[in-house]
């Protein structure tokens, strides 16, 4: 479904980015680990259309999108929860709600109940600022706002930061719901162990590159990966 290919992001004379490849398969959810400054979120950032790659390809269902805006690229069929939720603090959950069908110009009434349905407490608090709500009940804002646009591919940047074991537990069994619904997930997560319950492909990223691609078996086995993000080595 997703094509990255020899991606280079910088920021000025510093590349973030440093010719990544990947590939993200229709009906999956991979997962994206690596230390902080890897450049995750920046990969995230730039698929997404925020930012600009300066080579490479990223082609989405074997059509070029790297040089599209991010409506445009919301419109083909990708949404991103980004790191740190980035609701709309001073709008309430329904109107955040609506702000991620801002394009679609068909009813919307059906994904607002699918949504409600999904999360029950942003149904109680639809007339409540979002800035006020809790972590976990914005990051399930940010996700309800990002199913908004119908998308087939959604990209998740850190979904589990900063919220308290039993709402990343929550978190992942909406992932995994998600995923049984038929959405197709990019997933950037540090907590491995919850990411290795659901995701079905490994990527880990240092410096800017690709430097593992494996399944969750191989990831498993890997002693330095063990090491680093399972807590363990054999």
């Amino acid at each position: 479904m997703l094509t990255v290919r020899e991606l280079v992001t910088a920021y000025g004379k510093i590349e973030a980015l440093k010719g990544v490849s990947l590939d993200v398969a229709a009906g999956s959810i991979t997962c994206l680990l690596g230390p902080n400054g890897a450049g995750k979120t920046t990969l995230m950032m730039t698929i997404a259309g925020v930012l600009r790659r300066r080579k490479g390809s990223i082609k989405f269902l074997e059509s070029e999108i790297s040089g599209l805006q991010p409506d445009s690229i919301v419109r083909r069929g990708i949404a991103l929860v980004p790191e740190n939720r980035l609701v709309f603090p001073s709008m309430t959950v329904l109107e955040n709600l609506q702000a991620g069908a801002y394009q679609r110009k068909d009813p919307i009434e059906k994904d607002l109940d699918n949504v409600f349905a999904r999360f029950p407490r942003l149904k109680e608090r639809a007339s409540q600022q979002a800035g006020t709500l809790s972590g976990g009940e914005q990051q399930m804002l940010a996700v309800g706002r990002a199913l908004m646009s119908r998308p087939r591919l959604l990209l998740m940047d850190e979904p589990s930061l900063g919220l308290a074991p039993l709402v990343v537990e929550e978190i992942f069994r909406t992932i995994a719901e998600l995923h049984r619904d038929g959405t197709t997930i990019f997933l950037v997560e540090q907590n491995a162990h919850m990411a290795l319950k659901v995701a079905q492909h490994f990527f880990l990223m240092e410096q800017g590159r690709v430097s593992f691609s494996g399944n969750p078996g191989s990831l498993a086995e890997d002693e330095v990966i063990r090491r680093a993000y399972l807590g363990s080595a054999r």
